[in-house]
């Protein structure tokens, strides 16, 4: 009977600390297995905006996409315009980049199309602050389908300290290839 206990213990461990992280399982590691971390501080980081736009860039451009450009301003109409960290002229098409997460990742945000969207109704949203030091705010109801938005939510990796604690939790390689694996799927069904 102890033999058949351990038997299955020893299974499910090895099942659980082989399990390749993947996009479809990665909030299953968040935070977890804390009890086997050896260091005392575990931290969350989330993608940020010049790591997005240079895979991004690296992503299309592999695809086939030609005329990139970083941090382009794209006027979608006269008194709307945004800032694609990533934008092909050629082809149209782009990336915005929403830099907003909340404190602790939920996978339920993957499924939505932007924080701001689900708080305010708009897809988007920029200050534009003018030289005499006026502003004003674009919203945008609805990004045009060739706009699409990368989620600074969605994409965070953990780390202690430790290198040994790497085994229980999402690294930041982890992160950089779902990343990686959501830009292809997204950029597929256009055209370059």
């Amino acid at each position: 009977m102890k033999f058949s206990f351990v038997f299955f213990f020893l299974l499910f461990s090895i099942s659980t600390f082989s399990q390749k992280i993947n996009s479809e399982n990665y909030y299953d590691f968040y935070n977890n297995n804390i009890k086997n971390l050896k260091s005392k501080r575990l931290y969350t980081i989330w993608l940020n905006k010049l790591e997005a736009s240079a895979i991004l860039k690296e992503e299309m451009k592999n695809a086939g996409f030609e005329w990139l450009s970083d941090f382009r301003i794209v006027k979608i109409n006269d008194e709307e315009s945004v800032i694609a960290v990533c934008y092909s002229e050629k082809s149209k098409f782009g990336f915005v980049y929403e830099s907003a997460h909340y404190a602790n990742p939920k996978k339920e945000n993957r499924a939505i199309k932007s924080l701001y969207k689900q708080d305010t109704g708009n897809d988007y949203s920029e200050k534009i602050v003018s030289i005499n030091g006026d502003s004003k705010f674009v919203k945008i109801k609805d990004l045009p389908s060739h706009l699409q938005i990368i989620k600074e939510d969605v994409y965070w990796y953990q780390h202690t300290e430790n290198p040994e604690d790497d085994k229980y939790l999402v690294t930041k390689q982890d992160m950089l290839t779902i990343l990686r694996e959501d830009i292809r799927k997204m950029i597929s069904s256009f055209k370059k």
